[in-house]
């Protein structure tokens, strides 16, 4: 097979592909946040993550919360919804915490974001 059938075979399955509604994947775009509702809490404290991402190409979006360090653990309500609530864990002196989340779309396109929160004891 000479080169110029080969270029010829991809530039037919990019086309014809096109005409099947596989185009090009979007990432989505974090509007706004992460951001928390107060970023100074005592321990048991409860605030409430924000967060706005859109997806151009109307993909449906996942999200996976963390917390760093994990220890001591707070609480989160759900750690798949896109504006989780937070319990701030029990701490004997303030500490930080990193809130992170994993955006993905259907086509395993990622976004990672984070906000920081202090946490002193009650």
């Amino acid at each position: 097979m000479n080169a110029f059938s080969v270029r010829w075979g991809v530039v037919s399955l990019l086309l014809l592909g096109a005409g099947c509604g596989t185009g090009f994947n979007r990432s989505p775009e974090v509007q706004a946040g992460p951001a928390v509702s107060s970023s100074e809490v005592v321990s048991g404290d409860e605030v409430q993550m924000h967060l706005v991402v859109t997806d151009a190409d109307g993909d449906p979006l996942t999200y996976k919360w963390l917390q760093d360090p994990p220890a001591p653990a707070g609480a989160f309500s759900d750690i798949s919804v896109q504006e989780p609530r937070w319990v701030a864990p029990t701490v004997d002196a303030p500490q930080h915490f990193q809130l992170k989340v994993v955006i993905m779309d259907p086509e395993r396109v990622t976004l990672v974001g984070m906000t920081s929160i202090l946490v002193s004891p009650k």
